[in-house]
């Protein structure tokens, strides 16, 4: 009997398991678009999740934050994530921002848009994570869209660095919230993400 106690509670502490994630950039870059599709991406993969965005009253061209929490079991927490498991930075302005990275816990994953060496970066900034990974989502969105569009780019790295949902599942929600040539161009600059982040 004890022993099925044991076993009981450490799978509920195991399901209970909350993992946090942090997006920064600016807004209309994408930031709370790229937080949606992830939740809905994990949501679908049979995870609760919570998304919500941290902006204020000047929005475009602000400072944007976006927040993903997920787990096999209930999450009752109700707060802005204050120390990250995994941060997500699109605007390149900020990856050279220390703040940005205060909380960051020291054995999860940074993924940065920059087309800088990813270690010189971590060295450089005194991040300490196990992770710190990079995309140059400027140059990908710029062949592809021959515009630029960074939130699509980061979050193909962030699913290649951390495995939290399938790539498949990013790609199907994609072309059916933009169908035709938009979600195709889409999808190709997320898999250039997944196979083009460095670390």
């Amino acid at each position: 009997m004890k022993n099925i106690f044991i076993v009981d509670l450490l799978l509920r502490v195991k399901l209970s398991k909350i993992v946090e994630i942090k997006w920064q950039g600016r807004g209309g870059q994408g930031v709370v678009l790229a937080n949606q599709l992830l939740g809905m991406a994990l949501f679908e993969e049979g995870k609760n999740i919570q998304t919500f965005p941290d902006f204020g009253p000047e929005r475009t061209g602000g400072p944007v934050r976006g927040y993903t929490r997920f787990s096999e079991g209930p999450i009752d927490i109700h707060s802005f994530v204050y120390e990250p498991d995994i941060l997500a930075v699109i605007d390149p302005y900020f990856v050279e921002d220390s703040s940005v990275y205060v909380g960051l816990k020291a054995d999860g994953v940074a993924v940065v848009n920059s087309s800088k060496n990813p270690l010189d970066l971590k060295k450089r900034l005194g991040v300490n994570v196990k992770t710190f990974g990079a995309v140059d989502a400027a140059k990908i969105s710029k062949e592809v869209f021959g515009n630029y569009v960074f939130n699509t780019p980061v979050l193909g790295g962030l699913v290649r660095l951390t495995g939290i949902v399938k790539l498949d599942t990013l790609e199907r929600l994609l072309t059916n919230r933009f169908p035709g040539k938009v979600g195709d161009l889409n999808v190709k600059v997320l898999r250039r993400g997944y196979e083009e982040v460095v670390t």
